[in-house]
């Protein structure tokens, strides 16, 4: 199994046009699906709450605040960078699947983990 199969996921399906991204990160996505990692980059919990009206993502460990639209960009806590984003594709059977590795390493920094 590799490192992405292994790494918990979250999934969000937005509106293509409420996306503030950069082109790069707007082609990792797929017709308004968008995919991060769940594991927080401050502590490694895992991020589990999202709130439809403003579309962020919140860790409720320590509160850190990740907004959706803005490529899961850190807005509020003590976390210090963002969720990492999956590059993902649908193949010829219809299934959502990873292009390449994620964007950065994922979880916290102390980990110690290599992209």
């Amino acid at each position: 199994m590799d490192d992405i199969a292994k790494d918990a996921l979250l999934l969000i399906r937005l509106r293509p046009s409420e996306f503030n991204l950069e082109p790069d990160r707007l082609a990792m996505t797929h017709e308004g699906i968008i995919a991060f990692s769940k594991i927080c980059s401050h502590m490694g919990c895992a991020v589990a709450l999202y709130e439809q009206t403003t579309k962020h993502l919140l860790c409720p460990c320590h509160q850190s605040t990740f907004d959706v639209t803005r490529a899961a960009k850190v807005i509020f806590g003590p976390a210090a960078r963002p969720l990492p984003q999956l590059d993902i594709t649908v193949d010829n059977e219809g299934y959502l699947i990873a292009r390449k590795p994620f964007s950065e390493p994922v979880g916290p920094s102390f980990w110690g983990r290599e992209k």
